[in-house]
């Protein structure tokens, strides 16, 4: 667990830096269905593999852009959030999991 962390701290800051590698790469603020989909994605994204990073995004993990959401945990920089793609709407509400940094302040 703690290498897991340490991993994505790495990722974490490599993705946020200006490099070409990480601009061609696109990563766009995402939230997924589980920790490990949102670790395979960020671990994509840092090798360049477009075509995995492509498959997560349509699969497991969705844009947060135009998304209702709310924050219901934060660890180690990982949040929990409730994703509603009706503006409180409960019924049709789930839980996803994004890095802290993608999550824009409001």
């Amino acid at each position: 667990m703690i290498n897991q962390l340490v991993a994505l701290l790495a990722v974490s800051a490599v993705a946020a830096l200006p490099t070409p590698s990480s601009q061609s790469a696109g990563l766009r603020p995402v939230a997924c269905e589980t920790q490990q989909d949102l670790f395979d994605l960020l671990n994509a994204a840092d090798r360049n593999d477009l075509k995995e990073a492509a498959r997560l995004t349509v699969g497991a993990c969705r844009p947060l852009a135009g998304l209702h959401y709310d924050i219901v945990d934060e660890e180690n920089g990982v949040l929990t959030v409730r994703l509603f793609p009706r503006e409180d709407d409960w019924t049709s509400s789930r839980l996803g999991f994004t890095l802290d940094e993608m999550v824009p302040v409001n």
